[in-house]
């Protein structure tokens, strides 16, 4: 009992003490935070593409901000008139044994009517495939789909 009338005791002279809380009259200020920045203003879409919303946002950064004028289909199916003539070979070497097909003669093209032509060539053909310094990447062995798909849409091809 002697105990638990001394605890009793200490509890009751602790709030008079203040050994329980050290700082209780120390006073911070704290400063009010920044404003928050603005938000960017929203460029306006200027042409409507297969192209998807990060592809379209990867253009407006490597573009300058403006989103450039897009390939419509009329110019992509005049390559014969731009000089372009594609052919197809085929690599396994530095890729971890996997095959890829690279499609060559598409360097003249801008890195807009690029991405447009690789988004349809990916949907149209089921395939992964990539732009690298002006070569169409296409994964698996794909010479003969690929060379079937860029004759209709009027890319004469070797």
């Amino acid at each position: 009992m002697k105990r638990a009338n001394k605890k009793k005791q200490a509890a009751e002279e602790a709030p008079d003490s203040g050994w329980d809380r050290p700082f209780r009259d120390l006073k911070i200020d704290f400063p009010e935070p920044p404003p928050a920045p603005p938000a960017p203003p929203k460029l306006e879409e200027k042409a409507k593409s297969s192209l998807s919303s990060e592809d379209q946002e990867l253009l407006r950064v490597f573009s300058g901000g403006d989103l450039p004028e897009l390939p419509d289909a009329e110019s992509l199916s005049r390559p014969v008139a731009r000089g372009l003539r594609l052919h197809f070979t085929l690599q396994r070497k530095g890729k971890g044994g996997k095959t890829v097909t690279y499609a060559h003669g598409l360097k003249a093209l801008s890195i807009a009517e690029q991405m447009e032509i690789c988004s349809e060539v990916r949907s149209a053909l089921g395939i992964g495939a990539r732009f690298l310094d002006g070569l169409l990447e296409l994964q698996g062995d794909q010479r003969e789909r690929a060379k079937k798909w860029f004759t209709e849409k009027g890319f004469p091809c070797i």
